[in-house]
């Protein structure tokens, strides 16, 4: 039995395993389908099972997470049919961002998203994370120079949940998201919206189909 102890200090133990957790799973170290035993991540993470269970609860609530009728739990599959409900969702909305962010975006909105872009293009390809870190600061900056409150969230919480997928497959897009995120810089440095929402669209599409063939390619991996 877990011994009781102070609150706040339970509580930070519960919100660390439970971002550990998140994390190992969004970044795919988890894969879908792999048990998690409260007895054993209890020993790796150092702390007592009360914490696990409260952060399994959480994750299990959010959707990362199964629970199965041994007590055990699962990492969750990834909805396949979410995926491409959010992924449109994207591209609307980001291609209205584009839109807006060439007409409305300054000098200094340029200059950041002209910074977050080389700072991108000079990461290794092997640097799989750090890529992905700043493809989505790249999109964000842009999101943020369109001047729209409801983009800007809208955009946040959607690449927030694709985050499973966005990780597996920024490697094979590397190169192609750099030439296409060019594009799209120059057409908001010369305040074309119409441009600027067609090349965002094309790349968000492109997205897309490279989602279709990693799913296909790991198709166990879905539901």
């Amino acid at each position: 039995m877990d011994h009781l102890e102070n609150p706040s200090i339970a509580k930070n133990k519960a919100e660390f395993v439970y971002q550990t957790l998140r994390t190992q799973i969004l970044s795919g170290a988890y894969a879908p389908g792999t048990a998690l035993y409260i007895r054993e991540l209890s020993t790796q993470l150092n702390v007592s099972r009360t914490p696990v269970k409260e952060a399994i609860s959480r994750l299990s609530y959010e959707g990362y997470v199964e629970m199965l009728p041994n007590r055990c739990a699962i990492v969750a599959p990834i909805s396949f049919s979410e995926i491409l409900e959010l992924l449109e969702l994207r591209e609307a909305v980001e291609s209205a961002a584009a839109f807006y962010a060439a007409q409305r975006r300054t000098v200094g909105d340029i200059a950041e998203i002209v910074r977050i872009s080389e700072y991108h293009r000079a990461i290794s390809a092997d640097n799989i994370e750090e890529l992905a870190y700043w493809d989505r600061l790249f999109h964000m900056a842009i999101a943020k120079a369109a001047y729209n409150h409801v983009i800007y969230t809208t955009l946040e919480s959607t690449f927030e949940k694709l985050t499973r997928i966005s990780l597996p497959i920024t490697k094979d897009r590397a190169k192609d998201s750099i030439v296409q995120h060019s594009a799209v810089l120059e057409a908001l440095r010369s305040s074309n919206g119409p441009d600027a929402r067609r090349l965002m669209s094309e790349h968000d599409q492109d997205v897309l189909a490279s989602v279709k063939a990693y799913q296909f390619q790991n198709i166990h991996l879905f539901k």
